[in-house]
């Protein structure tokens, strides 16, 4: 950084990129860049902000896109649909955007034309753009344009089969989708008999787990997949119920029978992970999460699982291997906070820790837990006077989980 230094002295812009960089703090770096004048910068001071920004996007794309493949699996079109145009923005290198292009457009052209519209703003802008014009302009449609772009995420055979399912279906379903289930209830109740297939009962089926109602969400589910196996979202909605009604034989017997059939290999092999954590068989459930993994399985919550139980198990620098593949930079976040408590645990690299840590308390504000953790790293760095401030304003909280309570009452121990 000495030529940034004697070109810009103290105030030095893309010295502030690079700290942003080294910090890992994408979104916050292509912010800064964007404000950044770079039309009278030396060239090869050029080349390397082009190469912070590329990162810094292909970083931020990468974590929309495992963001929408979630919501896809999980049968939330719209949610996804928004996760990849950011990532489509977003990416710099060619893969990326080929892997975001073509989650959002499945097989239809139209989508592909918005996508590529959305991202014309350029990877160097990243957040910074404001919403994507498609967002934008999907939020002001009525509801027969919502349900358009909704359609045209699904697969084409899929999407026929959607389309032909008959119009109060589809409007309890795009209620569904938006998140309203109390509206999405009444409109299933308004399907006619006759248009009650297999597609019916997997939607209604979803919304009434979510809802807490078991019998009727089974029944619908049950049906649906026996017509419809490939389909994801009910056969999760029916794994989840099954595990919420404690039915743990019946759960174990659907996950492997699936996995026999080849389905969802990856994400089956996660839950057995659960199940054999839960039986405290430690080396089966090491084994289960890794063949997950294996499988392609990317599901954030299933990386960490697998990590703690490495951890648990002493491989320490598997877990941590584990955790650096968890989603970093986000709003600006550094490393993962699971990867950065990792780091505080074994008293490793405690400036990145307790730099991931006072950003995401920047976006959780009321969240003790991460004022907790600058407290205990600030402990574990020496700085007792630093750390007191935070704690006294814990211990003053009141009302802390219990197990959070003892962390606080131990740290406060440890300034005296």
């Amino acid at each position: 950084m000495s030529l940034f230094k004697s070109l810009f002295g103290k105030s030095d812009p893309v010295a502030e990129l690079d700290k942003l960089h080294q910090r890992r703090e994408w979104a916050a770096l292509l912010a800064a860049a964007k404000r950044l004048d770079r039309a009278n910068l030396p060239t090869a001071v050029q080349e390397q902000v082009a190469a912070w920004t590329s990162t810094a996007g292909d970083q931020l794309a990468q974590l929309n896109i495992t963001e929408g493949e979630g919501a896809l699996r999980l049968g939330n079109h719209l949610k996804a649909r928004e996760h990849l145009q950011l990532a489509l923005e977003q990416a710099s290198s060619a893969p990326l955007r080929e892997r975001a292009t073509q989650l959002l457009a499945g097989s239809s052209p139209a989508m592909v034309t918005a996508a590529a519209a959305a991202a014309g703003c350029g990877s160097s802008c990243g957040p910074a753009c404001g919403p994507s014009p498609v967002v934008a302009a999907a939020d002001e449609l009525d509801a027969g344009g919502r349900m358009e772009l909704l359609l045209a995420t699904l697969p084409e055979e899929l999407a026929v089969q959607y389309g032909a399912a008959g119009p109060a279906f589809l409007q309890a379903w795009l209620a569904a989708q938006e998140g309203d289930d109390e509206r999405a209830m009444a409109l299933f109740a308004s399907v006619p008999e006759a248009e009650r297939g297999p597609l019916f009962c997997a939607e209604r089926g979803v919304v009434l787990a979510r809802g807490g109602k078991a019998a009727q969400a089974e029944a619908d589910l049950r049906a649906a997949l026996r017509v419809f196996p490939e389909l994801f979202h009910p056969f999760d909605a029916l794994i989840t119920l099954l595990a919420v009604t404690r039915r743990h034989a019946e759960l174990e017997t659907l996950l492997r029978e699936t996995l026999a059939e080849g389905r969802f290999a990856g994400y089956c092999w996660a839950r057995l992970a659960q199940i054999e954590a839960g039986r405290g068989n430690v080396d089966a459930a090491v084994a289960a999460c890794a063949a997950a993994l294996a499988e392609g399985e990317i599901d954030p919550a299933t990386i960490a699982h697998c990590a703690q139980l490495q951890e648990s198990a002493g491989r320490q620098v598997e877990a941590e291997t584990l955790l650096t593949r968890l989603p970093s930079g986000g709003c600006g976040g550094g490393a993962h906070p699971l990867l950065a408590e990792f780091w505080l645990r074994h008293g490793q690299h405690l400036d990145r820790a307790l730099e991931s840590f006072k950003s995401v308390l920047r976006h959780e504000p009321d969240n003790p837990r991460w004022l907790l953790r600058i407290a205990q790293v600030y402990i574990a760095k020496g700085w007792r006077k630093d750390a007191a401030g935070p704690i006294e304003s814990l211990l003053a909280r009141g009302g802390l989980p219990e197990e959070l309570a003892e962390e606080v009452r131990a740290a406060a121990e440890a300034v005296k």
